[in-house]
C-alpha cells in the first residue's frame, strides 16, 4: 500500500513539476548605463510592453517567447549617447513579451505597431502612439501637465485623472494646465486609457 502511495506521490510530483516547466518561457535580456531625466525613444515591433520607471540609472531589457527556437529571431537594441537613447525591437508576431525598465525621471517617445502597452511609474514627457490594441499610461498627477492631447479613431478612450470618458469613432480631448510635462497618446483601434497609480491594477 506504501509503494502505491509513494507512486502516486511521485506522479503528482512530476506532473507538477512539467507544468511548471511548460510555463516557463525562453528569455533573454540586455542591459545599459543612463542617466536619469534623459530622453528615450522606442520604435517597438509588436507584441506585449510594459515600460516602467527605476531608481536605477539604468536601462534594461528583459524578452521571452513561447518556443525556443524564436529567442533566436528576436532583435532588441539599446543605443545610449549621452543622454539620449534609442530603444528598437523586432520579434516573432505573437507571444512576444517585454519588459522596458527605465529612470523614473525620463521623457519618452513611443512607437509601437500592436500590441498592449503598459506605462507605469514614469514622471516626464510622453508621447505614445500605437496602430492597434490596449494602452495604459500611469499619468500620475494632472497638476503635472501642462498640455495633454490624446484620442482613438474606433475604441474607448478614458482619462480619469482629467475626468474624460469617451468611446465611438474619432473620440480625443485636450488640456491645459500649469504643469511642466506634455503627454500626447493616440491610438487607431483599441481602448486607450490613462490612470493615476492608485487606480492603476497593476
Amino acid at each position: 500500500m506504501r509503494s502505491v502511495i509513494a507512486a502516486a506521490l511521485l506522479g503528482a510530483a512530476l506532473v507538477a513539476a512539467s507544468g511548471l516547466l511548460a510555463q516557463e518561457r525562453p528569455s533573454d535580456s540586455l542591459e545599459r548605463a543612463f542617466v536619469s531625466n534623459g530622453r528615450i525613444r522606442m520604435d517597438l515591433s509588436a507584441g506585449e510592453y510594459r515600460i516602467t520607471g527605476s531608481r536605477d540609472n539604468r536601462i534594461r531589457l528583459e524578452w521571452s517567447v513561447r518556443d525556443a527556437d524564436q529567442l533566436s529571431k528576436v532583435k532588441a537594441r539599446a543605443d545610449v549617447k549621452g543622454a539620449d537613447a534609442t530603444i528598437t525591437t523586432d520579434g516573432p508576431s505573437n507571444h512576444f513579451k517585454v519588459n522596458i525598465q527605465v529612470p523614473e525621471r525620463t521623457d519618452l517617445y513611443v512607437r509601437l505597431t500592436a500590441g498592449d502597452l503598459r506605462i507605469l511609474q514614469i514622471e516626464g514627457n510622453k508621447d505614445v502612439e500605437v496602430h492597434a490594441g490596449d494602452v495604459r499610461i500611469d499619468v500620475g498627477r494632472a497638476e503635472d501637465y501642462q498640455r495633454v492631447d490624446a484620442g482613438i479613431w474606433v475604441g474607448d478612450l478614458n482619462a480619469e485623472p482629467f475626468q474624460i470618458s469617451k468611446e465611438g469613432l474619432f473620440r480625443s480631448f485636450d488640456w491645459k494646465g500649469n504643469g511642466a510635462y506634455r503627454l500626447h497618446a493616440h491610438l487607431k483601434a483599441g481602448d486607450l486609457r490613462l490612470v493615476t497609480k492608485s487606480n492603476d491594477d497593476r
